[in-house]
């Protein structure tokens, strides 16, 4: 019986590694398309911009070889060839219009040069960033292959243990031990504590979430949203949520919390949630049923978060 709980408690800590490696990968995804979106952008604004590179550079162009044709013209040259002071305002003001023009002209191609440069920076930085996602996308989805070989070995083993124990154990591992009634103060937190109570007899299965079978955060999350609460899905991330609270002060519907033994919540592994007079309400493992146990003492309850009241 304690080989297959251990095995029980190992798969337990796998699976939590797994779900884990799942919401990280559609983070990872979900930054892998934010990027390539990024990238896509860029890309156009690149493009606008080398088009308006292009068309400053021909205007400019158009402006220097106008220049070389006709020769430089100054204002003193204007000076020699004008008839008449008129002529002369007349030249000189043509003059400062060309003088205008040409500084317009070229200090707007340096302009559109720079703005081409920046989007060309933006552009590939934006590759990069892209590149930087889908790799690590790919190595979160080779982690989460390896989690579920493992995963998928640990349970075989659990099954392998449990069919290893006498018929009157695995009787008395289906059978539920405690139809009791528990109640605690009126509120949110015995409401979820009744729906997980109403659960009692249901199958453990991995990765469920009920109505009528569950694993251990499974059927914690379902019981506080019954209550109208939501709550994280894995028991790792379940103790984030609420606020912590003492062992002798625990309250119906506080949830319970164990680890490997470490004191480490990185290896929170089962969650449990406390009915009173030292017990609880859980999903244990692969053939077990949920129902109210006596709380462990076996050095791996890391502690108590109160949900609600």
């Amino acid at each position: 019986m304690e080989r297959y709980q251990e095995l029980g408690a190992k798969a337990a800590g796998t699976e939590e590694d797994l779900a884990e490696a799942e919401q990280e990968l559609a983070r990872m995804r979900e930054k892998e398309k934010q990027a390539k979106t990024a990238l896509n952008k860029a890309n156009r604004e690149l493009e606008k911009a080398q088009r308006s590179e292009e068309a400053s550079q021909g205007k400019a162009d158009t402006l220097i070889s106008a220049s070389f044709r006709n020769g430089p013209v100054t204002t003193w040259s204007a000076v020699l060839v004008s008839d008449s002071s008129k002529e002369l305002l007349q030249k000189a003001s043509a003059l400062e219009y060309i003088a205008t023009k040409n500084t317009e002209t070229l200090d707007a191609l340096n302009d559109v040069r720079a703005k081409a440069d920046a989007a060309r920076k933006e552009a590939a930085e934006a590759e990069k960033q892209a590149r930087e996602s889908t790799a690590a996308a790919e190595r979160t989805v080779q982690k989460l292959q390896q989690l579920k070989a493992d995963l998928d070995e640990e349970i075989e083993a659990v099954r392998t243990a449990l069919n290893e124990l006498s018929p009157a154990e695995r009787t008395e591992l289906q059978t539920v031990q405690d139809n009791g009634s528990y109640l605690g103060p009126p509120g949110a937190a015995n409401d979820a504590l009744q729906a997980a109570l109403s659960r009692r007899g249901s199958q453990y299965e991995w990765g469920a979430t009920g109505p009528s079978e569950f694993d251990c955060s499974g059927l914690t999350s379902w019981a506080y949203n019954q209550a109208g609460i939501n709550i994280p899905r894995t028991s790792r991330q379940q103790w984030t949520a609420g606020r912590p609270v003492s062992l002798d002060s625990l309250l119906p519907g506080d949830l319970l919390f164990y680890d490997d033994g470490t004191g480490d919540p990185s290896k929170i592994h089962h969650v449990g949630m406390y009915v009173g007079q030292g017990k609880m309400v859980d999903a244990p493992t692969e053939g077990q049923l949920v129902d109210v146990r006596s709380m462990k003492g076996d050095g791996h309850l890391i502690g108590a978060r109160r949900i609600a009241g």
